[in-house]
């Protein structure tokens, strides 16, 4: 079985990835367990209300709190005067493509992972569903992809 190593310095793996324009492939921090290869798109969103239209285009569940919920939440983002936290679901599907999504609500902006057999593993497949994912983003109008 080829290594992780192998498969991303495949010529197959190289063309997929030179496609993608939001997304890259984030290798392992070292010195940790859990280290791993991952499929990354990050997306900066300039205001809050640009995050939450990207979020409801995306069909990502979303509840806003005036006060800080029992439950995790990110750091509250401010809007029209108030402070809100953001509690939401971080796995979604759009148009047959899981997604991982993390909202950095301090920088305004949406990260998402696209692994899909292993945290720690990223195959040709999930670089060909990263590709249709920023198709995907940009008929939304969320991204500029050609």
């Amino acid at each position: 079985m080829a290594s992780g190593y192998d498969v991303y310095s495949s010529a197959e793996f190289q063309e997929a990835i030179e496609k993608c324009q939001i997304f890259w492939l984030k290798g392992p921090r070292g010195g940790h367990y859990n280290d791993g290869f991952e499929l990354l798109g990050r997306i900066k969103c300039g205001n809050p209300e640009t995050l939450f239209s990207y979020l409801d285009a995306l069909g990502v569940k979303v509840t806003l709190h005036k006060e800080e919920p029992d439950c995790w939440c990110p750091p509250p983002v401010s809007m029209d005067g108030s402070n809100y936290w953001v509690e939401y679901e971080n796995r979604f599907e759009i148009r047959g493509i899981n997604a991982v999504i993390l909202i950095a609500t301090t920088t305004l902006e949406l990260e998402f992972n696209l692994n899909s057999t292993s945290w720690y593993d990223v195959t040709v497949d999930d670089v060909k569903r990263a590709i249709k994912f920023e198709k995907i983003l940009a008929e939304k109008n969320i991204v500029d992809v050609d």
